[in-house]
C-alpha cells in the first residue's frame, strides 16, 4: 500500500516536471528554428561579385545553422534527461521521509490491533465455554449471551484476521484447480442457505498461478455475503481470469457502493455482521495484485473478482 502510495507521489511529480520540460524546451527550439528561417544566410559583400561562391558560402552557413539546431536539439534533451534524473531522486527521498511515519504509525495500529485481539480471544473463548458448562436452561437473556459472545467472538477474529493480512507476506503460489476450489467453498455456503438456490455457471475446467489459501478466503467472504442479502438465488461464475458471484437483493446506491470495502461500514446497520468482511476481501485482492469490483442495479448485486 505504501509503496504504492510512494510510486503515485513520484509519477505525479515526473509527470508534471516531464510537461513543463516539453512545453519550456519545445518553445525555445521553436523560437530558434523560426529565427534562423527568418534570417536568410547571406555571403559577405567581399564575395558577392561570383554567384557560385555565393551559393557555395550560403550553403555552408545554412549547414552551420542546422548543426546549431542539432546541437541545440541535443543538448535539451541531455538538460531534460538530467534535470528528470534528479527530479525523481528529489522525489523518491521526499516521499520516503513522508511516508515514513505515516507508515510507522500505521504499523503501530495493526501491531495493537493484531495483539488486543489476540489477547482478548482467551477471555472471550473462557467466557463461552464457561457458560456453556453451566447447563443454563434456554431463556431469552441467556440466548443474547450466547449471541453477543458468539458476535464478539467473530469480530475479534475479523480484526486479528484483518491485522495479519495487512502484514503478511505473499505465500508461494501454485497451479490451482479453481473449479474445484469453487465447489467446495460453495457447498459450505450452500448448506445454510435453506431455500434460496445456489446457481453454478462455471466450466469444467479452470486453472490458475495463484496462492490458493488467498482465494479460498476471499471467496468464503463473498459467497457468505451474496448469501446473507440475496432473497431467492446465489450464483457463482467462472471464465478466464475471471470469478463472478452474484445475489438478488436490494439495489446498493451509488454512494453506499463506493464505501463498501471501508472497514466496519454496513449498508444495513440492522444486520448482523462487523462490516470487517469486504475489507478482509480488498487487503487480500490487494496483497496478489487482483482487482476486486462491485455493480448493484436493478436489485442484482454482483462481485467481481479479476485475476
Amino acid at each position: 500500500m505504501f509503496k504504492s502510495l510512494r510510486n503515485k507521489f513520484i509519477l505525479t511529480n515526473m509527470l508534471i516536471t516531464t510537461a513543463i520540460l516539453v512545453i519550456a524546451f519545445s518553445s525555445i527550439f521553436g523560437f530558434m528554428v523560426a529565427g534562423s528561417r527568418r534570417e536568410k544566410p547571406r555571403a559577405p559583400e567581399e564575395f558577392r561579385s561570383s554567384d557560385e561562391i555565393v551559393k557555395m558560402l550560403e550553403h555552408e552557413i545554412e549547414q552551420e545553422r542546422d548543426e546549431q539546431l542539432v546541437r541545440l536539439g541535443v543538448t535539451l534533451i541531455l538538460v531534460g534527461v538530467a534535470v528528470e534524473a534528479l527530479v525523481f531522486i528529489i522525489s523518491y527521498v521526499m516521499a520516503e521521509r513522508s511516508i515514513r511515519p505515516v507508515k510507522e504509525a500505521y504499523d503501530r495500529q495493526r501491531e495493537f490491533i493484531a495483539n488486543a485481539s489476540h489477547e482478548l480471544k482467551t477471555p472471550i473463548a473462557a467466557v463461552q465455554a464457561n457458560f456453556e458448562a453451566l447447563g443454563v436452561e434456554k431463556k431469552p437473556w441467556s440466548d443474547n449471551i450466547e449471541t453477543e459472545l458468539s458476535r464478539a467472538s467473530k469480530l475479534v477474529n475479523d480484526l486479528l484476521v484483518l491485522a495479519r493480512t495487512d502484514g503478511r507476506e505473499m505465500a508461494e503460489k501454485k497451479d490451482v484447480d479453481l473449479i474445484k476450489t469453487i465447489k467446495k467453498r460453495a457447498q459450505l455456503i450452500e448448506v445454510r442457505m435453506g431455500k434460496k438456490k445456489l446457481i453454478y455457471a462455471v466450466p469444467e475446467k479452470m486453472a490458475a498461478n495463484i496462492v490458493e489459501a488467498d482465494f479460498a478466503q476471499l471467496l468464503d467472504i463473498l459467497l457468505d455475503n451474496a448469501a446473507k442479502y440475496s432473497k431467492s438465488y446465489t450464483k457463482i461464475q467462472a471464465e478466464d481470469h475471471l470469478v463472478v458471484v452474484e445475489n438478488d437483493g436490494k439495489t446498493i446506491p451509488i454512494e453506499k457502493l463506493n464505501k463498501l470495502f471501508e472497514r466496519f461500514y454496513q449498508v444495513d446497520k440492522t444486520a448482523e455482521g462487523s462490516g470487517l468482511g469486504l475489507a478482509i476481501a480488498k487487503a487480500i485482492a490487494e496483497r496478489n495484485k487482483w482487482k476486486i469490483l462491485v455493480e448493484s442495479e436493478a436489485g442484482i448485486t454482483r462481485f467481481s473478482l479479476v485475476f
